[in-house]
């Protein structure tokens, strides 16, 4: 796969992860105002975190690195995601611990549904890999 390709892979992703997130967290605060100027900055930063993602193809560091990188890089650019849209003075007068809970949150339920989603389809390319062997 070309490295085009894989960027815009790992933005779409990125920008379907993040929505997907933001529309849950919504959903269940109900209480943000959702405007077109924040609907644009989710979609590019999502996408800059589905391409802080590439990380993890890379073989420099190990996992437990690539993981706090791949963290601190998400943190950041979801505080300036927030920064743009125009959500920071609302997590700035004291709702700080609630933001950090729900990004953790978020972070951790992405990463189960993509390790099952690879676990899902690690047993298919398997189950694939026996079949044609038992031929």
């Amino acid at each position: 796969m070309s490295i085009m390709a894989k960027v815009i892979k790992y933005f779409a992703v990125g920008v379907l992860l993040g929505s997907f997130s933001f529309l849950s967290v919504v959903l269940f605060s109900g209480r943000m105002l959702v405007e077109p100027k924040a609907v644009l900055a989710l979609f590019f930063f999502s996408g800059l975190i589905g391409l802080v993602s590439m990380i993890f193809e890379t073989d420099r560091f190990i996992f437990p690195i690539k993981l706090l990188l791949h963290i601190i890089m998400t943190l950041i650019i979801v505080g300036v995601m927030m920064y743009s849209a125009g959500w920071w003075t609302s997590i700035v007068n004291g709702h700080i611990l609630s933001f950090m809970v729900t990004v953790v949150a978020t972070y951790i339920a992405v990463w189960v549904m993509l390790y099952l989603a690879d676990v899902t389809n690690t047993k298919k390319i398997n189950a694939a890999i026996r079949k044609r062997k038992s031929k």
